[in-house]
C-alpha cells in the first residue's frame, strides 16, 4: 500500500494499515478492504511459484514444511523507497509487448522478494524508524538516469518539498539537485572512463537528454569539458580498467543489483492447506527463504488480473512530523585534565584529546571551527569553495569528499572526527580510525557553538565569539536605525527561491534568524499566523497567494546566483502579480545570494558588515 488508510481483513483477521504497508498470503486467501477514509493508493503483486521437477529433496521438504508461497504476513518496511521503485518498475516493463519484458519482470520479482525477506528479518529482530535522507539518497543512486525533481521525490516519500529539502540539506550539506548532480556526473566519469560510448549515449543515459546543458553541467561540476576529461585520463586507462580498482567506483555503481537468471517456467500446483496465523516478522531464516526462492521458478499470470497492477488515486502529499532529540550531554568537570569522557547527540561515549592537534570535520560547521581558531586538517571542501569566507585559500585543509573517503581519512590520521550528520555506517567505520563524535549542525548558533567549543577544549572562545557576535548585532541594529534605513516596528518577510520556481517564505534560520532578533525586523501578525511543516522553516508560497502571505514592510529575496536561477527569477519580475506586491512598489526589495543563508559563526559575523551593505543598495 502506498497512500492511504485503511482496515484489511485478511481471512477474518483484522488489521490498521497506513502508507508503505505489505500484506502477503497464499492462494486462496479472503482480503477486505474497508474503513477508508481518504483516497487509497496500492499495488496489487499476483503470482504464481512452483519448484522445478529436479529439485533436491531438502528443498523439497523444505518447501514443504515452511510454505513460504502461502504464508501470512504484514508489516511496514523500514526503506519501502526502494520496494516502491521495484513494483512500479515491474508495472511498467509487464504492460510492454515484447517478451524480453517479461523476464525482466520477473528478474525484479526476485529482487522484490529479497528487499522484502530482508527488511521483515530485520523488523522482526528491531523496529527501525526509516530515515528519511538515506532513503532520498538511495532512490537517487537507483534512479539518477530518470527524470528526478525535489517535488518527485516528495511525493514519492508523501512528504512536503519544503521538509525534504531542509532535512536533507541538514544532514549532508548538499541541496538534493546538487546531490543528483555530482552523482550524474560521477556515473558519467565512469562511463568515459571505462567505455566506447558516444558523448550523446553518455549523457541520455545519466538523465540530461540534453548534450549541451550535460556539458555545461560536467564542467561547471568538475572544471573541465568531459572530452578534456577523458583527454587527461586517458593516460592512466589502462590501470583504471583493472578489475581490482573498478571495485572502488562510486557508490552509485555499488547500488546496482545483479539478477536471477532463469531457464524454465513450470504450472503452479495449488494444494489447499488449513488456516494460517497472521504474524509480524518471522522464525523462518532468511537464508532458507532465499534458498526457496532460488529454486522456484515464475510464470506469469495468464488471468486478466496480470502481475503488478496499480490501482491509484489523485492524492496529495502530506507532511510528515519527525522529531529528533539530539541534545548533547552536560559537559565533563574540568577537574582532570586527562581525556575526558563526553557524550554526543546520539548517545556514543567517547573519550575525547585534552587538545585535538588535527581534527577532521565532515558537515557545513567549518566557519565555527576556523572561528574558534581551529584549522580543521580534512572537511568537505564544497563548504569551503561555495562560502562566503575571504581566506579560501589559505585554509589547506584536505578534502574528504561527500560521501566520506574513509582512504583519505587514514592517511589523514586526526586525533578527533567530528561528524556534523551521519550516513548509512558511518560513525562505525569512522570511529574505528579515531576518536569520533556526532554533532547536530542544524543547531542555531547559540545552541550549536558552545557544544562545538565543549568538544574542541574551546568553551571560553565560544562564549566570548557569541557575546562579541549579539554585541555586534546592538550595534548594527543601531546605526541603521540611526541612518533612517531601519524604523520602529518595520515588518520584514524572507523569500526563498529556487531555479525551479518554487518559492518558500522564512521564519527561522539562516538570514532570518538575524533579521528577526528583537532590535531587528519585525514580522507582520500575518507572517506570525503561517505555520511551516513540522520540523521544517519553510512554508511553500504559491503566484496565487504571494498577495496573502508575503506582507512585510521590506522584502528579503533569497535565490541561487547561477543562470538558471536569473533567468527563471526574471520571468517572475515581470509579471504583474509580483510588481503590485507593497514592497515591489515601495522600492523596498533586497536581493540576497543564498550563500549568506548559512548560520555558522563566520558567515554570520560577515553577515552583520553585508547587510547594512546590501539595505543601502
Amino acid at each position: 500500500m502506498v497512500r492511504g488508510t485503511a482496515r484489511f481483513r485478511l481471512d477474518g483477521k483484522e488489521l490498521q494499515a497506513d502508507r508503505f504497508h505489505i500484506l502477503h498470503s497464499g492462494k486462496g486467501s479472503l482480503l477486505d478492504i474497508d474503513g477508508i477514509k481518504e483516497p487509497l493508493e496500492y499495488y496489487l503483486i499476483l503470482y504464481k511459484a512452483s519448484l522445478p521437477l529436479l529439485t533436491a529433496p531438502f528443498i523439497r521438504k523444505l518447501a514443504d514444511n515452511k510454505s513460504p508461497f502461502h504464508r501470512q504476513y504484514e508489516f511496514a518496511p523500514h526503506d519501502p523507497v526502494v520496494l516502491l521503485h521495484l513494483a512500479k518498475t515491474m508495472q511498467q516493463r509487464w504492460h510492454e509487448t515484447h517478451s524480453l519484458q517479461r523476464i525482466h519482470v520477473k528478474a525484479l520479482f526476485y529482487q522484490f522478494i529479497y528487499e522484502v525477506e530482508q527488511q521483515l528479518q530485520m523488523q522482526g529482530k528491531q523496529a527501525i524508524q526509516p530515515d528519511l535522507v538515506e532513503q532520498v539518497i538511495r532512490h537517487i543512486r537507483e534512479c539518477y538516469s530518470t527524470p528526478i525533481t525535489l517535488a518527485s521525490i516528495a511525493r514519492l516519500l508523501n512528504y512536503s518539498a519544503p521538509y525534504v529539502s531542509k532535512q536533507f540539506k541538514n544532514k549532508t550539506g548538499y541541496s538534493l539537485i546538487d546531490f543528483l548532480i555530482l552523482t550524474r556526473v560521477d556515473k558519467a566519469k565512469e562511463l568515459l572512463l571505462h567505455s566506447e560510448a558516444s558523448l550523446q549515449e553518455i549523457s541520455s543515459s545519466v538523465g540530461y537528454p540534453d548534450l549541451s546543458y550535460f556539458i555545461r553541467i560536467f564542467k561547471k561540476t568538475t572544471g573541465v569539458t568531459p572530452g578534456s576529461f577523458k583527454a587527461q585520463a586517458g593516460s592512466s586507462r589502462q590501470e583504471a580498467d583493472r578489475p581490482t580498482l573498478m571495485l572502488r567506483l562510486s557508490d552509485a555503481a555499488r547500488g546496482f543489483r545483479r539478477y536471477i537468471d532463469m531457464e524454465h517456467d513450470n504450472d503452479y500446483q495449488y494444494v489447499e492447506e488449513g488456516e494460517f496465523t497472521m504474524y509480524k516478522g518471522t522464525k523462518t531464516s532468511m537464508g532458507a527463504t532465499v534458498l526457496l526462492c532460488l529454486a522456484l521458478m515464475l510464470s506469469a499470470c495468464s488471468s486478466g488480473s496480470g502481475a503488478a497492477n496499480s490501482i491509484a488515486s489523485s492524492t496529495s502529499p502530506a507532511a510528515s512530523t519527525q522529531t529528533q532529540n539530539n541534545s548533547p550531554a552536560a559537559s565533563q568537570t574540568n577537574a582532570e585534565p586527562a581525556p575526558s569522557v563526553y557524550t554526543d547527540s546520539q548517545g556514543h561515549e567517547v573519550q575525547l584529546p585534552e587538545s585535538p592537534k588535527r581534527v577532521v570535520l565532515q558537515g557545513n560547521s567549518i566557519g565555527d571551527l576556523l572561528a574558534l581558531g581551529i584549522q580543521p586538517i580534512g572537511v568537505d571542501r564544497r563548504f569551503i569553495d561555495e562560502s562566503v569566507y575571504l581566506d579560501k585559500e589559505q585554509t589547506k585543509a584536505q578534502d574528504i569528499g561527500f560521501p566520506t573517503n574513509f582512504e583519505a581519512l587514514v592517511d589523514l590520521a586526526p586525533d578527533l572526527t567530528m561528524l556534523g550528520y551521519v550516513l548509512d555506517k558511518q560513525y562505525e567505520e569512522v570511529s574505528k580510525i579515531s576518536p569520533t563524535v556526532v554533532f547536530d549542525q542544524s543547531l542555531p548558533l547559540a545552541e550549536r557553538l558552545p557544544i562545538i567549543g565543549e568538544i574542541v577544549g574551546k568553551q571560553a572562545e565560544a562564549k566570548q565569539l557569541l557575546a562579541d557576535y549579539d554585541a555586534k548585532a546592538e550595534n548594527m541594529w543601531s546605526e541603521l536605525h540611526k541612518a533612517g534605513k531601519l524604523t520602529e516596528g518595520e515588518t520584514a518577510v524572507v523569500l526563498i527561491y529556487y531555479w525551479s520556481k518554487d518559492m518558500y517564505l522564512m521564519k527561522t534560520g539562516g538570514l532570518a534568524s538575524l533579521l528577526y532578533q528583537q532590535s531587528g525586523y519585525q514580522m507582520s501578525e500575518r507572517v506570525k499566523e503561517l505555520e511551516p511543516a513540522a520540523g521544517s522553516p519553510y512554508i511553500e508560497v504559491s503566484k496565487e497567494l504571494m498577495h496573502d502571505m508575503l506582507i512585510g514592510d521590506r522584502l528579503f529575496i533569497l535565490y541561487p546566483h547561477n543562470e538558471d536561477a536569473e533567468a527563471s527569477f526574471a520571468e517572475l519580475l515581470e509579471t504583474s502579480l509580483w510588481k503590485s506586491l507593497p514592497a515591489v512598489k515601495s522600492g523596498k526589495v533586497t536581493f540576497v545570494e543564498t550563500k549568506w543563508n548559512y548560520e555558522d559563526m563566520l558567515t554570520s559575523d560577515m553577515l552583520l558588515d553585508e547587510l547594512p551593505k546590501l539595505l543601502a543598495q
